[in-house]
């Protein structure tokens, strides 16, 4: 692995975990395994370099834990206290055995709830960010998790939105069309073939960007006018002449704005709400659905439903499409707890069933099978659209923060866990022991 100073990166070695799992033993189970197999990676993979910097690391994790426990729980923690009753200075002390024993940092311990006792008993069956996206996925993804490495790899189709469009018409999976892709100046016609400017609600994302940052809605007004979210008007050529200026520094691309399905509109609250579902290469080679979450928009003045970006998301239980309660938890600031009605639209989240759900699996699962058979986990973002499920992106390195706060509970026994548990074992036996 070559050397990376992302995010992910830093908090993996600020954290220590490759020194605090050594204390693990093995226990046969998955949640365990996987922490081993992440132990075990990080050594094998980590060039000279790489270990000099989790070496030099290690000296400044006790001062780290120390100030991010004090800054999140000047964050959180009165909030947690009138809510739990748990003082101050006791929620600073669990922070510090969490982080000490699990390398769970003190952010992470706001996010999962771990000062519920019951949680934090459970605390060493939740998978660190940093533990899949930093170092599994990356893994998986490099060795076809243990199986042959095809000549022709998806990753490329993944990460470029107009290749990975282009992708899903090729394969027959329904996803949302590009209009344009607008970049140094120029515009490139894709799936507009009209002479006219289309007369209905554009949205506009950067062609890079993700969690939803530098995001435009244009709403159609009627006799050739758009409103923008920024509160300016242009007819559609000067909205052209507007996102041609501004992609000399971002290019964008331009598609329909997407509304939800009927029975789901009231929770969307004007901006389209997605589903991540989560998939996973199972024991027989298929590609099986194992979590997924809903989510929606926070506030009024925002356009997208990105979790990260103040948004709302509730589990969805994979058998019957039934929402749990709505929550927030970006970065560990939680104070607002949970919602089981909406805030803007007052309507309820928990216990709602979504539409077209059966449909919902079989159509991740049969999108992973055609589009992505090289890649052993995925991450969807769906739309659920009056017509059925709508494909909006892939993640090559989906976040599970989302998915164990919103199901208040780990992932690490549960079924994605176990896939990952073997994907990994297959994975390291195929690329070490034979």
């Amino acid at each position: 692995m070559a050397i990376d100073l992302g995010f992910d990166r830093i908090v993996r070695d600020l954290s220590g975990a490759r020194w605090t799992f050594f204390r693990l033993s093995e226990d046969d189970t998955a949640a365990t395994s996987i922490h081993l197999y992440f132990r075990f990676i990080v050594w094998r993979e980590a060039s000279r370099m790489d270990r000099c910097l989790m070496l030099a690391a290690l000296p400044f994790l006790p001062f780290l834990i120390i100030i991010l426990a004090v800054v999140f729980t000047a964050l959180n923690g009165y909030a947690i206290k009138k809510r739990t009753g748990k003082g101050i200075f006791r929620q600073v002390g669990e922070q510090i055995g969490v982080a000490c024993r699990y390398a769970i940092l003190p952010p992470w311990y706001y996010i999962f709830e771990l000062h519920d006792d019951d949680k934090r008993q459970r605390a060493n069956e939740y998978l660190n960010r940093f533990e899949t996206k930093a170092t599994i996925y990356r893994f998986m993804r490099d060795n076809n998790g243990g199986l042959p490495v095809p000549a022709e790899r998806s990753t490329q189709c993944i990460r470029d939105k107009t290749l990975f469009m282009a992708h899903c018409r090729k394969n027959g999976v329904a996803a949302a069309p590009i209009l344009w892709i607008i970049k140094e100046g120029k515009i490139i016609t894709m799936d507009w073939k009209q002479s006219g400017f289309p007369e209905f609600d554009l949205f506009v994302k950067p062609l890079n960007g993700q969690g939803g940052r530098g995001t435009i809605r244009w709403d159609y007004l009627g006799s050739g006018q758009f409103f923008c979210n920024d509160g300016s008007r242009a007819n559609g050529n000067q909205v052209l002449e507007i996102l041609r200026q501004n992609s000399e520094r971002t290019a964008y691309i331009v598609q329909p704005r997407l509304i939800n399905h009927p029975e789901i509109v009231d929770l969307a609250c004007g901006a389209l709400a997605t589903v991540r579902v989560m998939s996973c290469r199972n024991e027989t080679g298929g590609y099986e659905v194992t979590n997924a979450v809903f989510r929606m928009k926070r506030y009024a003045d925002v356009i997208v439903d990105n979790y990260h970006a103040g948004g709302i998301a509730a589990n969805v239980d994979i058998n019957t499409g039934v929402l749990g309660e709505g929550t927030r938890g970006g970065w560990g600031v939680v104070t607002d707890g949970w919602y089981e009605q909406h805030p803007l639209s007052h309507t309820a989240i928990s216990q709602r069933k979504l539409p077209c759900w059966e449909m919902m699996i079989d159509f991740v699962q049969d999108a992973h099978n055609r589009l992505f058979p090289d890649q052993v986990v995925i991450g969807w973002d769906v739309a659920i659209l009056e017509n059925g499920p709508c494909l909006i992106e892939a993640n090559k390195a989906p976040d599970l923060d989302i998915i164990q706060r919103a199901q208040k509970g780990p992932l690490g026994n549960e079924r994605l866990g176990e896939l990952l548990a073997f994907n990994l074992k297959r994975t390291v036996e195929a690329k070490y022991e034979h």
